[in-house]
Formats: C-alpha cells, structure tokens, sequence
C-alpha cells in the first residue's frame, strides 16, 4: 500500500526577499538559509519544509510529497487536472506544477534526501 501523500514543502512569495526576511524574522522568530540559485532562502526551523519565494504572484504553493512522480502527474491528468513535467532547477528534487480538476494550484514533489 503507498503511503498518503502529505505537505513536504510551503512557499510564500515576497517581491523583496530581504525585507521579507526581516519582517518574517522578527514577527515569527524564523532564521534563513543562504540564498539558492532562484533567490529564494528556505526557513529553517520549518516542519514541513519551506521558505520565502521572490515572486510578483500573490499566491503561496503547497507541494505534496509522492513516492513516484511519473505516476502521479499520469493520475492528476486521469482525474482531468494539470501537470507540468518533471522539473528539477536547484538539486532539491522533482517538482510538478500542477492544478486540480476545478483549477486549484498545488505542486507535486520528490525530496532529495541529500538537498539542504
């Protein structure tokens, strides 16, 4: 039996990551990772894991962990959703945007064990 799918990883997206940092560091208590390769730094007290994205869009993404992400975006299309092909920009694992059959946005996602 697959294991149920839970949320593996959270982003907010800020249009100034460093300002964003102050204002969640001081409201929430959160320290940050060095900046990645997309300008985004991850929280890292954060269970599950998660950061601060620098984007314009105004809505955050919840990425659910799956076991095999060939199957899952072949089911989220069965079911009359959306997904992307596999991506992978930063070492972390694949990643899948997708939506739902009624237009909700969410991420499929396949941590690398090794990615910090």
């Amino acid at each position: 039996m697959t294991t149920p799918a839970q949320l593996t990883y959270w982003s907010l997206p800020v249009t100034d990551v460093e300002r964003a940092k102050a204002f969640y560091g001081r409201l929430l208590g959160w320290t940050f990772s060095p900046p990645g390769s997309l300008g985004g730094v991850h929280v890292m007290e954060s269970e599950p894991w998660g950061g601060l994205a620098p984007s314009d869009r105004k809505i955050g993404t919840l990425a659910f962990g799956v076991e095999d992400m060939d199957a899952a975006i072949a089911t989220v299309r069965e079911l009359g959703g959306t997904a992307s092909d596999p991506q992978d920009d930063g070492g972390y694992g694949p990643w899948s945007d997708c939506t739902d059959d009624q237009g909700t946005r969410f991420a499929l996602f396949v941590r690398n064990p090794d990615a910090s």
